[in-house]
């Protein structure tokens, strides 16, 4: 893959987040806004998006692809998980439950599916919702027990049954019996879809305007977590698999997703259950800065 291509469409993406910055410094976009249409975009779009993927023609290759790319990423799960439960003890016990999460959980949601769209299209968002699948089981299980010793069944299934799981399931029954969407209703949610990447890059753009960088720039913690996401993750996914010989698709999705910047959720989770909010905010708005840089990176040396 081109890392020029990658770089130009991280900057497309790039400049929709300064246009959501700056419409959150002069007041056009809230609190209040931000949550409605995040809500709208985990609950609409993003499932539309994963749904409609299923209308794309689907062979024997393609069907390769995604069992390498479940089994690829629960094996990076494992291995996030191993480094984040040594990399981190020294950092404190309130930092060290939030550095743990923004370690092992990407923001393959707000920013993979969009970059994916962008590069690859249809096909590439299908292959992105392979991925959520065990993101969201280890996100409701082992996610919560970073902050919590104890997570109840209802709470697991209710936090993976979410409408991209169902919109996931759809597409496989649609992708099974060969269901097409007659021509208005495929156009309709084409195009409610196509709101998944601005909406998006709006919302992590207005999240940062509220980060205060100047308390947090100085924090080693901050920096050696976003150099694991960002960097040692995506080069383990890469090295531990490439000689394997997986299918060149399967590999690079794996690749770009696990060096995604530090999810969205490390906030949200952090402030459910107790955990250091404000450095929370710190690390997902450093590590996405930093991704600008780095996509293009390891797609260059990598892919």
């Amino acid at each position: 893959m081109n890392a020029t291509v990658v770089f130009y469409e991280v900057l497309i993406l790039f400049i929709i987040m300064v246009a959501g910055f700056i419409a959150a410094k002069v007041k056009i976009l809230g609190e209040k806004s931000l949550k409605q249409i995040a809500s709208f975009i985990i609950n609409i779009t993003l499932p539309v998006v994963i749904l409609m993927s299923s209308q794309m023609d689907f062979t024997k290759e393609r069907i390769e692809n995604s069992i390498w790319l479940l089994g690829m990423s629960v094996v990076m799960f494992f291995v996030s998980i191993a480094i984040a439960q040594f990399s981190f003890k020294k950092a404190g016990t309130s930092k060290e439950k939030v550095l743990k999460f923004a370690a092992v959980f990407s923001n393959s949601a707000y920013m993979g599916f969009p970059l994916l769209n962008a590069l690859f299209g249809g096909e590439g968002v299908f292959y992105g919702a392979v991925f959520l699948m065990p993101f969201n089981i280890f996100l409701w299980t082992y996610g919560v027990l970073i902050f919590k010793k104890h997570n109840n069944i209802k709470q697991t299934l209710k936090g993976i049954l979410t409408p991209s799981m169902i919109a996931m399931f759809a597409a496989f029954v649609f992708i099974g019996f060969r269901i097409r969407m007659p021509y208005p209703l495929d156009e309709g949610l084409e195009i409610i879809g196509g709101l998944t990447t601005p909406l998006s890059m709006l919302v992590i753009g207005a999240t940062l305007a509220s980060v205060k960088f100047k308390e947090l720039i100085l924090d080693k913690w901050i920096y050696i977590v976003s150099v694991v996401r960002l960097l040692i993750l995506p080069a383990l996914a890469f090295v531990i698999f490439f000689w394997l010989s997986p299918p060149d698709m399967s590999l690079t999705i794996l690749v770009l997703l696990v060096g995604m910047p530090c999810a969205a959720a490390t906030t949200i989770f952090a402030e459910q259950f107790g955990g250091d909010t404000q450095f929370a905010s710190g690390i997902v708005a450093l590590s996405t800065l930093l991704s600008i840089a780095t996509l293009p990176l390891i797609i260059y040396i990598f892919l």
